[in-house]
């Protein structure tokens, strides 16, 4: 059974092998494609006689039947937008290749340990959920990274504003000056209009990009103030105040609700620290739960009710401002 896995491992890794160097080649494409890219617009904003046509598509899989189908499939549109929120340059077929190796691998070695279907089957979807876990928490990070320095971007815009410069320089000016993650986001919509997008389609393109409630409501604030008039620098500073008092109340509730939210995840972890600590000090005991088919039944209905109880808690201690 030792050799089937070892061979197992081996094809595996060999195609594996295989596929990344028949795509070895794209990444050297797309960085050229970059560089001219970024020659094409810094070339632009100089001269006005300039015209730059782009043609947007969407890399879906560096293999081209494979590409062409993912391209028709929503799902497939969806999780390459997750992908580019949470800056990872990696494409759709990758991550669900990756994924894919990451189930089977799992499932393979907990069949080397017991011979549940059920154990097999949870250990696999566990591990096939860990590469989207990741992207999931990139993109969660980048959102409260972007959050974080908007109260500041919208600050130096109001502030850039109020000494007579336009509203494009003042987003030119928050691409230069800011951190990242909020510089890239703001030189692309200064490009796009740049490239002569109006400043209506920029902006909503930011927003698909950085679907936050914050700065949703910072754009439509700027497109109201474009239909009726008024000061707009006023408008970005009371917005920045807005963002700035949300986050303080977030930061006392958070304050308030420590001892509880700890009680909560204490009692979520409880079972599972009982579970490990009674196996360590009494084996025989808990061998009909590990190794009886009744047993197997029983951690799965344990841990859906557990997952269900954490997500519940969850559920409960996030308050929404």
């Amino acid at each position: 059974m030792f050799i089937s896995f070892l061979v197992f491992l081996f094809g595996l890794f060999l195609v594996l092998g295989a596929y990344l160097l028949a795509t070895h080649g794209t990444n050297a494409k797309r960085a050229r494609l970059q560089k001219r890219l970024s020659e094409a617009l810094l070339h632009s904003a100089h001269t006005e006689d300039t015209e730059v046509v782009l043609a947007r598509a969407e890399l879906m899989s560096e293999i081209p039947w494979l590409n062409r189908s993912l391209v028709r499939m929503q799902a497939a549109l969806q999780l390459k937008r997750m992908l580019d929120q949470a800056d990872l340059h990696i494409t759709p077929s990758r991550l669900v290749m990756f994924s894919g190796m990451a189930g089977m691998l799992a499932a393979l070695a907990a069949s080397m340990i017991t011979a549940s279907i059920l154990v097999m089957f949870v250990a696999g979807i566990a591990a096939a959920s860990l590469p989207f876990v990741h992207v999931w928490w990139k993109r969660k990070k980048r959102f409260e990274h972007f959050l974080e320095h908007l109260p500041d971007a919208l600050d130096l815009m109001s502030r850039a504003l109020s000494a007579g410069h336009a509203f494009s320089e003042a987003m030119h000016m928050v691409s230069a000056e800011m951190p990242e993650p909020i510089a890239t986001e703001f030189r692309k919509t200064y490009e796009e209009q740049n490239l002569g997008l109006s400043l209506k389609l920029a902006l909503e393109n930011l927003i698909d990009r950085i679907p936050l409630l914050d700065l949703r409501m910072c754009v439509t604030a700027v497109l109201i103030q474009r239909e009726t008039g008024g000061n707009l620098a006023e408008i970005l500073e009371k917005v920045a105040y807005t963002i700035r008092e949300r986050f303080r109340i977030m930061g006392d509730l958070k304050t308030l609700t420590t001892s509880s939210r700890m009680s909560a995840w204490l009692l979520c972890g409880l079972p599972i620290f009982v579970t490990i600590a009674i196996t360590a000090m009494n084996p025989d005991y808990m061998t009909v739960l590990w190794k009886d088919p009744r047993g197997h039944y029983l951690i799965a209905t344990a841990l859906f009710l557990q997952v269900t109880g954490m997500l519940i808690v969850r559920k409960i201690l996030r308050i929404k401002i």
